[in-house]
């Protein structure tokens, strides 16, 4: 059946009562970004720790959290008077909203910058309780519908306020964010959104092969201070291509220098001189670029190093 000229306002308005007890979201802190048009089935699919993480570690989620202030720059209806004096409501502003992050210094900011979009992705908002908030539209839970992203010029300490940075957004459908948002209470999850996750962190590393020592050696450290190596690391968190082909690491052979803060391990195959070699974080387990080490993330692929005689 095909209904026409039809439409129940009735079934789009909600009663007013609440229940005694009532979620109090607290400060707005954070939000993360997913990507455009994720849902998932409230009846069907879990969000939970392991869920997120993984959704972290695929780089579909990106939590940008811990900012020192959130304000609200929603611009009022815009309404149209008539002679009598009435008015009517044309078009409701489109919610928008200002993050300011002291934390990560000017590599933050620079690595933020890279998210400056236009309906790129959605966004969840994050709150000081621990509390998440999206959409709801029938059984699917969303993120709100996301226009403009845009992070600001980095703002150097003047002596007297500290160093700085702003996100803007923009969200594009007043009616989902108003009428059909949605709470998921901090008591409902089994993680402190604060606290338990993190965002991947990239990695740059530099290898090299030596032939006479049947040696690959890389040093893995922070894009944001490469003067800090990145610890911690096992078999299961590399990948070891030979001229392009996975190779598997010999057991037990990796092996850490603090005289040169380099890795080493021995590959399976035999290197000769001119091999290319290129050592990966992986997750052997999720077969994916971006290793777990404890409870973080870390992404990073090194050169091509040419194998030495």
């Amino acid at each position: 059946m095909v209904l026409i000229n039809q439409k129940d306002c009735i079934t789009s308005r909600k009663n007013l009562g609440l229940s005694d007890c009532v979620i109090q979201e607290g400060r707005l802190t954070g939000f993360i970004i997913v990507p455009k048009g994720w849902a998932i089935n409230l009846e069907t699919d879990i969000f939970n720790l392991a869920y997120v993480n993984e959704q972290i570690q695929l780089s579909n989620f990106v939590p940008v959290l811990g900012a020192i202030e959130a304000t609200n720059g929603t611009p009022e209806a815009t309404t149209e008077e008539y002679q009598g004096g009435v008015k009517s409501v044309v078009r409701n502003g489109l919610p928008e909203y200002t993050f300011k992050y002291l934390k990560g210094g000017w590599k933050f900011a620079s690595a933020l910058y890279t998210y400056n979009s236009f309906q790129a992705f959605d966004i969840l908002f994050v709150f000081s309780s621990g509390a998440i908030a999206g959409a709801t539209n029938g059984t699917t839970f969303s993120g709100f519908d996301l226009g403009m992203l845009n992070s600001g010029t980095y703002m150097f300490t003047d002596g007297s306020t500290s160093a700085s940075v702003t996100v803007s957004m923009q969200l594009i459908n007043e009616v989902q964010f108003n009428r059909d948002v949605a709470i998921l209470d901090a008591d409902s999850l089994d993680f402190k959104v604060n606290v338990d996750i993190s965002p991947i962190t990239d990695i740059v590393i530099t290898a090299r092969a030596d032939a006479s020592e049947a040696k690959v050696y890389f040093k893995p450290v922070f894009e944001t201070n490469r003067a800090t190596t990145l610890g911690g690391i096992a078999i299961a968190n590399l990948r070891s291509t030979v001229n392009g082909v996975v190779d598997v690491i010999t057991a037990a052979s990796l092996t850490y220098s603090a005289t040169t803060k380099e890795w080493s391990y021995t590959p399976t195959a035999v290197l000769a001189a001119t091999n290319t070699v290129i050592v990966e974080l992986y997750d052997t387990v999720e077969g994916v670029s971006c290793a777990k080490i404890g409870s973080r993330f870390y992404k990073g692929i090194s050169n091509a190093a040419v194998t030495v005689a």
